[in-house]
């Protein structure tokens, strides 16, 4: 790995950039088309992308550095409401039941 991070860093800067921008925004862009497939598709997709693209630019690292606050609010709010996450998810459980039951028997 350190001949690959010594060969990386040799590499002109705007070269790297243009790598990492080139390939971030694939990913991003790619989680912008999986995102109506249903799952998480375009969700780890998305982070991916931001994450590629924080290796170089300062506006990504900030956005990124955004997420993972908000990431670290959302389960220490859940940690700290225990009895309401495991009602949101039993209620989403619910309904994805319920929606996939609705689906399967009106084909």
């Amino acid at each position: 790995m350190n001949k690959l991070q010594a060969f990386w860093h040799h590499v002109p800067r705007r070269v790297r950039q243009g790598i990492v921008l080139i390939l971030g925004l694939l990913f991003v862009l790619a989680a912008v088309i999986t995102s109506p497939i249903p799952g998480p598709g375009g969700i780890p997709l998305f982070l991916i992308g931001i994450a590629i693209l924080a290796t170089e630019f300062e506006w990504a690292q900030r956005l990124r550095d955004r997420i993972l606050v908000l990431v670290r609010q959302l389960g220490d709010w859940f940690r700290s409401h225990v009895q309401y996450t495991i009602n949101i998810i039993a209620i989403f459980a619910s309904v994805l039941a319920l929606g996939l039951i609705l689906y399967f028997t009106s084909r």
